[in-house]
């Protein structure tokens, strides 16, 4: 499957937003094995540590 930055860009995004609205990691909306479900995860992992405090720290 081909993807262009772009589309991993809005991918991570929604991710970081899913994580702020309170959304869990199954509902990512894309299958496994998507390059677009790797970059949403990111996103989503990234949102939560920064929640957590870890942003800034090391």
């Amino acid at each position: 499957m081909a993807v262009n930055k772009a589309e991993l860009v809005v991918a991570l995004k929604e991710g970081r937003l899913a994580y702020e609205l309170g959304e869990q990691v199954a509902d990512c909306p894309y299958p496994p094995g998507d390059p677009l479900r790797a970059a949403w995860l990111r996103g989503w992992a990234a949102a939560r540590d920064e929640r957590e405090g870890g942003a800034g720290e090391g």
